[in-house]
């Protein structure tokens, strides 16, 4: 097995916590929302943990929510049951910056009618809508950028 920071071959006990979050694209403009997150300073997509006998998709629904104050409707096939979940678009694994593991469930998602967000002051710094060219001129992690792409060539082409 590949040896990666959510994997532990030693058997020590690992910290690790499951979050869902939710790159947010408007189908018109094909921007994608941001929030400025608090501790890392870096814009980041919408998101948080996964609380207890919650599902991945009501905590990336809450959180947005929470953290923009729009609604949304998450993208992806529900296979192979009607009943099933919404296939997510990546399971990552982050370490954050008290070393803690972050497994996080990501969706793609479009806003359902209003599309100005309402900055949560209690959750983050800032709130912006940006263009895929603007992700190369601010603070974010490099995978924004890649599931920006991801979801513009196989979801709005």
């Amino acid at each position: 097995m590949k040896n990666n920071l959510c994997y532990n071959k030693s058997g020590d006990n690992m910290n690790r916590h499951f979050c869902a979050s939710v790159f947010l694209i408007d189908p018109l403009t094909k921007k994608i929302l941001l929030v400025k997150h608090k501790k890392f300073k870096k814009w980041v997509q919408p998101g948080g943990h996964i609380e207890h006998n919650e599902t991945p998709e009501e905590t990336a629904l809450r959180e947005v929510y929470e953290e923009t104050g729009l609604r949304v409707k998450l993208l992806g096939e529900r296979f192979p049951r009607e009943n099933d979940f919404i296939r997510p678009l990546a399971i990552q694994c982050n370490r954050n910056l008290e070393g803690q593991i972050h497994i996080d469930i990501t969706y793609p998602a479009i806003p359902l009618g209003n599309t100005i967000p309402v900055l949560n002051e209690d959750e983050s710094l800032n709130i912006k809508w940006f263009t895929r060219e603007e992700l190369d001129q601010i603070n974010i992690f490099e995978d924004i950028k890649i599931s920006m792409d991801y979801i513009l060539q196989h979801y709005f082409n």
